[in-house]
């Protein structure tokens, strides 16, 4: 029987920023600004639930806009809220 391993709050964080800052080969390390969207992000997703809202806040959140946006960032969204919620 094997058991799931639950990823650790750094782990977590590390892959949620990478996510954020624009996943490319080679890259193992997100920028501080990123990281701290990050961190934002999946407490916003974690204690959000189902809310349907939630990808353009997320979205938002990475982009930094004030409710607007971009393409590249609504992207980043739905990849990390896949991410955290796979």
């Amino acid at each position: 029987m094997s058991t799931a391993t639950i990823p650790s709050r750094a782990d977590l964080l590390r892959e949620a920023s990478l996510t954020v800052c624009g996943r490319r080969e080679g890259k193992t390390k997100a920028c501080n600004s990123c990281l701290r969207k990050a961190d934002a992000a999946v407490r916003l997703a974690r204690s959000a639930g189902q809310d349907r809202d939630l990808v353009p806040r997320l979205a938002d959140i990475i982009c930094g806009s004030a409710g607007q946006p971009c393409g590249t960032c609504w992207d980043k969204a739905t990849t990390l809220l896949l991410e955290l919620r796979g």
